[in-house]
């Protein structure tokens, strides 16, 4: 995660949908990660340059449906810009593995990227607030900004 892939990817990506999903389809599906074609559009308006997109097909066997609207993601930067002094993690986790139950982040370090992986927790992604406020209202199914001050963040 936070590099691109050396090698070809084969193109469309099939994704399964789980079968207990709901009828109304939203604009990220964070397992892979899929993104809408509308989310990178809001994405890339606010700024958003480091994304690898590629072909992805999300098929819903319960509908007998396919989407081909979402890109496969690869969210291209990992920033080192937890300020740990000042967080609150878990023992006995490295990076990229950290676990925080609260994080701060040095401003200074993020490069001026509008959204990155965190390289001390990889599996969280940061935004800016111009991307919080462009997601916020494009008004996008499924898809939330959470303030680093939120119990929910972690």
């Amino acid at each position: 995660m936070g590099i691109r892939y050396p090698d070809p990817v084969q193109e469309p990506i099939p994704c399964y949908l789980d079968p207990r999903s709901g009828p109304v389809m939203p604009d990220l599906i964070i397992d892979v990660p899929l993104f809408s074609q509308r989310l990178i559009e809001v994405l890339k308006g606010a700024g958003v340059r480091n994304l690898d997109l590629y072909d992805a097909e999300v098929i819903d066997r319960e509908r007998e449906k396919t989407y081909s609207h979402y890109k496969a993601v690869n969210i291209v930067g990992l920033v080192s810009c937890a300020d740990l002094p000042r967080s609150e993690y878990l023992p006995g986790y490295k990076p990229p593995l950290m676990k925080f139950t609260k994080l701060r982040v040095d401003e200074s370090r993020t490069l001026g990227l509008p959204l990155f992986r965190l390289a001390e927790d990889s599996l969280v992604i940061l935004v800016s607030e111009a991307v919080k406020q462009a997601v916020e209202a494009a008004k996008l199914v499924g898809v939330r900004v959470v303030s680093l001050e939120e119990p929910s963040a972690y």
